[in-house]
Formats: structure tokens, sequence, C-alpha cells
């Protein structure tokens, strides 16, 4: 019976390895829900700014931008880049460089620095920032439980955090595999989605079943559609390779 207690009670690594993924799943979705909407917040308020003073952008932008350069290269250096790169390299040695690139003053800079570059009118996505956010609160809440930090743990944040910002369960499971495939393994895929179901739920629970793209209001008869489908497909696989093709050949 003690021994069944140490090895799965509630001091046990077992445990703490549960409580941890299960309780970092749901601090991450409302983490990813906040950060969601106060985006939305901050690009509105740029909108407005824009509508009331049109030429005011002509100076707060550049500026701005600025400004953020300077607080990023000066005290939140590991907070640049989309995010999403910086959780790839913390993957390969996650106790050395996971500690700083996805730590939680990292996180929090990250989001200060982005909600400014969203209200000076910075052309941003929140989907690498949400990613490495994310990331950073799994690994602290694995870090208090006590519990070994692994690359699947970082691996499993970002694809929750995508999951519940844009409500997407599905495409957190297909981004842990396509954007981190190069960490991505198959014992991960549990792990991956038990905190992608949670922080789904989470989203679930606080925003309801809503769908943040929208929906299109025009339709096509069946046959039309697989013609465009099928267009659009071959043209935007070879649009996108194309691009990735001279972004690599721009780099080297």
């Amino acid at each position: 019976m003690r021994a069944l207690i140490r090895h799965s009670g509630p001091t046990s690594l077992i445990f703490r390895r549960r409580l941890a993924l299960m309780g970092g799943a749901i601090l991450v979705g409302l983490a990813a829900l906040v950060f969601a909407r106060a985006a939305d917040e901050a690009s509105d308020a740029f909108e407005e700014l824009v509508i009331a003073l049109p030429w005011l952008p002509l100076l707060l932008t550049p500026l701005g931008f600025a400004g953020i350069a300077w607080v990023t290269r000066n005290y939140a250096p590991f907070a640049g880049g989309s995010g999403i790169p910086q959780v790839i390299a913390a993957t390969r040695l996650p106790e050395q460089i996971g500690s700083r690139l996805v730590d939680l003053r990292t996180a929090l800079l990250k989001v200060a620095l982005t909600l400014a570059g969203l209200l000076v009118g910075a052309s941003v996505g929140r989907e690498g920032p949400t990613v490495q956010i994310s990331a950073a609160i799994l690994a602290r809440v694995h870090a208090v439980l006590q519990v070994p930090l692994r690359a699947s743990v970082m691996v499993a944040g970002g694809a929750a955090g995508v999951a519940a910002a844009f409500n997407t369960p599905l495409a957190g499971i297909s981004f842990a595999i396509e954007e981190l495939a190069s960490a991505y393994e198959q014992r991960m895929t549990l792990l991956v989605i038990t905190a992608v179901i949670i922080s789904g739920m989470v989203s679930l629970g606080m925003a309801g079943d809503y769908v943040y793209f929208g929906a299109v209001a025009a339709h096509l008869p069946l046959g039309s559609a697989m013609v465009v489908a099928l267009f659009a497909g071959v043209l935007g696989g070879l649009s996108g390779g194309l691009f990735a093709r001279l972004a690599l050949a721009a780099a080297t």
C-alpha cells in the first residue's frame, strides 16, 4: 500500500506531472483568451485613432516601432521574434535554453510588447506570441510542481494555446505536428491531445462556441465548389512553395 502511494499518491512524480498538465492547460486556456481579447481591443483602439486623427500614425507608428525595438533589445531579448522559433529552440535544450526562452518574464514582456505593437499600428499576428506565452505558462507550472521539464511540455503548451485562442482544437493538434515537427514525437501525442482538449474546454466554457475568423455567407454549387477548390489548392500550394524558397534563398 505504501509503495502504491509513493508511486501514484499526491506526492509522487506521476501525480504531480498530471496535475501540472491539467492545471497548466487550464491556465493556458485562460491566458490565451485574455490575450486574444486584449489584442482585439488594441487593434480596435488603433483603428479609432486613425479615424479621429488620420495624420497621427505618421508619427506614432515609427516612434512606437523604435521604442518597442529598444525595449526588446535592452530588456527582453528573448521576447523578440514571432515566438514559434523560440519554442522550437527551447525544445532542443529544455533545461538550459528553455528556462530563458519560455520563462514567465519573457512571456509577460511578449504580451506587453505585442499589444504595444498593435496599439501603434504594427501588422503582427498573435499566433506566434500565443505559442511562446502558452509554452512559458506550462513550463512554469511544471517548475513550480518540481516536475522535470521536457520538450513535449512546451510543444503541448504551444498547441493548447493555439486551440484556446482560436477555438480550434484540431488546429492546435495540427500545429504541434506541422509547425513544431522538428521536435514532435509520436509519444507526445497523448500529452498534446490532453492539453488541447482541456484548454479548448476552457475556451468553450468562457467564450462560447464562436467562430473567430467568421463565416462566409456566399455559397457555390457542389460541382463549382470542387473545381474552385482544386484550382485554389494548386495555386495556393505553388505560391506558398515559391514564397518559402525565395525566403530561404534571401536568408542565405
